[in-house]
């Protein structure tokens, strides 16, 4: 994490931020957040990424600051840290106080931005690859929890994640309560069979990813067949490549799916994506979003 941080109309070392204990953020998990990318000192679809942390403020009745106010928060914030390769935290809550989950008496929400910066070799760690374990937890339905609400309160996440961990995975796959292949634990999946891209469709119940909708594009200019499905887990071991997609690292195949190993290459779909992703990225910035 950046040694600078903002927190409420500050911006101040990250080691003086005090969070009020009754926060609600912290109590109820009563809060969202997003990330965001930066690359070569500019963000990468900041705009987008603000966006969906309005929608999931909207979902939990959070009134968020302005868009452009949040640019600003974040631009000085990244700033003030002067950094090329970072990955932006933002987290909105509904404030400290009232009394049980009714927010009556509770102080405006408090918004918190945090920056650290990527490990050096970042995209040599993605082109290794995971291991993936396929998690026993599974993502809430839609009657549960929204799919396009990303709350701090991801507790199936986090268990998936702990059980992959216990096994010497990287992370975690999961299914979605009906038993088919939504997401990772914070980021979505994709798998080659042939010539045709699958990806969970969104009425599986999964976030919308801001990569993931990239992906979809430029392995369409691949001329490859890509489609959006319902699949079980089953269909997965007849994938010929499987990887991840996200804000932080792009592209991210994966080495093995529980026990199965899976081929990794410089010539591999997930590899060609990975520099297309990259180069459009870097394209984009230098041209204004």
């Amino acid at each position: 994490m950046s040694s600078i941080v903002y927190f409420n109309g500050q911006w101040l070392p990250a080691s003086e931020v005090a969070i009020p204990f009754n926060d609600r953020g912290f109590l109820f998990a009563d809060a969202v957040f997003e990330t965001a990318r930066l690359h070569r000192g500019r963000f990468f679809r900041l705009v987008q990424h603000l966006r969906r942390l309005h929608a999931s403020a909207r979902v939990l009745r959070i009134k968020p600051p302005p868009i452009p106010e949040l640019v600003h928060i974040v631009e000085e914030t990244a700033r003030r840290a002067a950094l090329e390769e970072a990955s932006l935290r933002i987290i909105l809550t509904a404030g400290a106080g009232g009394r049980g989950f009714s927010r009556v008496g509770a102080s405006p929400p408090s918004l918190l931005v945090t920056i650290g910066p990527m490990a050096p070799d970042w995209l040599e760690k993605a082109a290794r690859g995971w291991r993936i374990a396929t998690a026993s937890f599974r993502r809430p339905p839609e009657v549960c929890i929204p799919a396009r609400l990303k709350a701090t309160g991801r507790i199936y996440a986090l268990l998936a994640f702990l059980e992959a961990e216990e096994k010497g995975a990287d992370d975690a796959l999961m299914l979605s309560s009906d038993g088919f292949v939504a997401e990772g634990t914070t980021w979505n999946v994709f798998w080659r069979t042939g010539d045709t891209l699958f990806t969970p469709a969104l009425d599986v119940g999964i976030l919308e990813g801001v990569t993931r909708a990239i992906i979809l594009e430029l392995a369409a200019r691949e001329g490859l067949d890509t489609r959006e499905v319902r699949a079980t887990r089953v269909e997965l071991d007849s994938a010929d490549e499987i990887f991840a997609t996200m804000t932080s690292r792009g592209v991210v195949p994966f080495s093995h799916l529980d026990d199965r190993p899976l081929a990794l290459s410089a010539g591999s779909l997930a590899a060609r994506l990975q520099r297309a992703y990259w180069a459009f990225v870097a394209d984009e910035l230098a041209h204004g979003e």
